[in-house]
């Protein structure tokens, strides 16, 4: 499978997994990663994070905690994440970390990301499960429409014969840590990065 979905509860270490396992490889990544942001030990918000070399990695906040407030900033995938996925194209590989939040709503976004899974670039990422979006639904003022949403993404996934899903609960699964690291041997270390 040229591209791998790894999904499981909350804090199980799926970003985790996929960071040991590519170690360096990460630098020659196209995609993004999602980053806690932790101010005076608190959960402050989220920032989606572009990867590549150097330490020009920009980011911008798509989450924001404030005063008992979930605030969203959908430029953060219309527009930021949106081109990371049209530039991962060009890349040998990307990551992606994580899908299936308030995105999916965001037509800029589902857009650029169909266009990516319809390229020929080998793929690694985090898939939010479905049991997290009902959360997530929860604590944010998303449309009622997001988990129907979030449903019929999970099986547009499933139904893609080049995309493989796997569930963990903890990062030192090793059915799918076995997995990533035979997509890292076919993909990176045979591929275009020697």
């Amino acid at each position: 499978m040229k591209k791998i979905f790894i999904t499981g509860p909350i804090g199980c270490g799926k970003s985790t997994l996929i960071k040991n396992v590519l170690g360096d490889n990460l630098n020659y990544a196209g995609g993004f990663i999602t980053k806690r942001v932790i101010e005076h030990d608190k959960l402050i918000g989220f920032d989606i994070v572009s990867l590549g070399l150097g330490k020009d990695n920009k980011h911008v906040r798509f989450l924001t905690f404030k005063e008992g407030k979930t605030v969203k900033n959908n430029e953060a995938f219309s527009i930021f994440a949106s081109n990371l996925l049209k530039d991962a194209t060009t890349k040998p590989f990307a990551v992606i970390d994580e899908i299936g939040g308030f995105e999916i709503l965001i037509p800029e976004f589902m857009e650029a990301f169909n266009l990516f899974l319809k390229s020929q670039v080998p793929c690694v990422g985090v898939l939010k499960s479905l049991p997290s979006a009902e959360k997530l639904l929860k604590t944010t003022n998303l449309h009622p429409d997001f988990l129907k949403a979030t449903k019929q993404f999970h099986l547009n996934l499933l139904s893609d014969s080049d995309i493989k899903i796997i569930e963990i609960n903890n990062y030192k699964d090793k059915n799918a840590l076995n997995i990533l690291k035979k997509w890292k041997e076919k993909y990176i270390e045979h591929g275009e990065i020697q």
